[in-house]
């Protein structure tokens, strides 16, 4: 689990997101996008109109669960440290 992020390499913007599954995140990021139903109408239009090739998906934070931390709580405060 952590945050993620989709980086467009032509002009630098950034998606970034939280999630408790990482690669079935970034995997379903990749897959919207390539089929043109990513719910983020401005990064699927860079995306149309540039290619696939212009955009990298990133891991940007792992957290591991501990015992007594509230994990959603954590993936919201890392988000918005990110973002």
């Amino acid at each position: 689990m952590g945050i993620f992020q989709v980086r467009n390499l032509t002009n630098e913007k950034v998606f970034i997101g939280q999630t408790a599954n990482l690669d079935g995140m970034l995997n379903r990021q990749e897959f919207q996008l390539r089929a043109n139903g990513h719910p983020n109408k401005p990064l699927q239009a860079d995306y149309n109109e540039l290619g696939a090739d212009k955009f990298t998906f990133e891991i940007l934070e792992e957290l591991e669960q501990r015992e007594g931390i509230d994990l959603k709580k954590e993936l919201e405060f890392l988000e918005d440290l990110w973002l």
